[in-house]
């Protein structure tokens, strides 16, 4: 049995439930130190931590563990657990899916912090899995230890719904994700947009629908004013928070999907989890070529591939997808069989089982 130990604030009200097998442990409880600290959230957990650890030796003294995965970067939430864990015999595994120091502050206190993870955390792990390419070279050359890719976990079934409950009558591009513009480039894909319906032939209704919340007044001012800068002010509709349930809706019924993605650490390292639910809907997908992307995506044979950070580059390929929609099946088709083939939950958790099995017999 998989059991799942959540320090953080959680939308379920429940201390405890179980989904499909799995349990869920909530030690979570609102406080002052939370309330103080409800916009870090590296600290709003802090107080979770001697639950979470009680959580888990009572786990450890019926004799249910064999196996712990520790996430997170951040020093105060993994010590406490990997010292448990050693005291008592059992292996962990952690994982990453950015550079360590991305998640962490910058300057010295960032290198110090890192420097303490490197010591006190990667040198006494028995195992890692990743999410790149990028991070199995980054890690091999720092642990001596079994570095394994696990890329991103889809599951193709849940996108193949068509209701989305959601009041789009016009044809339209769909985002989905953060709404910053450092980690998704929504600025490049609305400016593109804007270039894009400048040059195609006829636009019809076109809109870009945009699926998550603005986490900021500030930022949607940003975005009104591009609107209005790139001509498409009318033809952007934010959805504002969606449902989970909604989600494989809204993505289903848009004509394509896109994801403007800028170069940067975050995206040599990571790998976009949204990218592998857009090819589960059998959808056209317009992306850029930044990290593992270009090692599972060719341009025009499973995936449209712009250049990050090139507003025309992405321009173009929205444009070639409106104007040939029709003749790109063989696209969407090719881009569903690389997720079905190298994302789906069923082929990724027998690479994990078969990874956590070859950690848990080596003694």
């Amino acid at each position: 049995m998989v059991t799942f130990i959540l320090l953080g604030p959680q939308k379920d009200g429940r201390a405890s439930f179980e989904i499909d097998g799995t349990q869920f442990i909530i030690t979570f409880k609102k406080n002052p130190f939370s309330d103080l600290f409800k916009n870090h959230g590296s600290l709003i957990s802090v107080p979770s931590i001697p639950d979470g650890k009680n959580q888990l030796k009572k786990l450890i003294n019926r004799g249910k563990v064999d196996l712990v995965i520790l996430l997170d970067t951040h020093l105060w939430k993994l010590l406490p657990f990997l010292n448990l864990c050693k005291r008592h015999g059992i292996k962990v595994l952690h994982e990453r899916t950015e550079y360590p120091d991305v998640a962490l502050k910058r300057g010295l206190v960032g290198r110090l912090h890192y420097s303490l993870y490197r010591r006190l955390i990667l040198a006494r792990i028995n195992g890692l899995f990743v999410i790149s390419e990028a991070l199995k070279k980054h890690f091999e050359g720092q642990v001596n230890i079994p570095v394994q890719i696990i890329n991103m976990i889809v599951d193709p079934a849940r996108f193949q719904f068509q209701d989305c409950n959601q009041d789009i009558k016009s044809r339209y591009i769909a985002y989905c994700g953060a709404m910053d513009i450092e980690k998704d480039g929504v600025d490049i894909l609305i400016r593109a947009f804007g270039k894009a319906l400048e040059q195609i032939h006829n636009t019809g209704d076109l809109k870009l629908v945009l699926i998550g919340e603005v986490p900021e007044p500030n930022l949607l001012e940003k975005y009104n004013t591009l609107m209005k800068e790139s001509n498409c002010e009318g033809r952007v509709q934010f959805t504002g928070y969606v449902n989970r349930e909604n989600i494989p809706g809204l993505l289903n019924n848009a004509a394509a999907l896109a994801l403007a993605r800028p170069k940067s650490k975050q995206a040599e390292g990571g790998f976009p989890t949204k990218l592998g639910e857009y090819l589960s809907t059998g959808n056209l997908v317009i992306v850029t070529a930044v990290g593992d992307i270009p090692l599972y995506l060719k341009d025009n044979e499973s995936a449209l591939i712009a250049q990050p950070g090139d507003i025309k580059s992405f321009a173009d390929k929205i444009k070639y997808a409106i104007e040939n929609y029709e003749n790109l099946n063989n696209v969407r088709k090719s881009g569903y069989n690389v997720c079905v083939n190298n994302f789906d939950s069923k082929l990724q958790g027998l690479r994990l089982s078969e990874f956590f099995q070859q950690l848990i017999n080596e003694w």
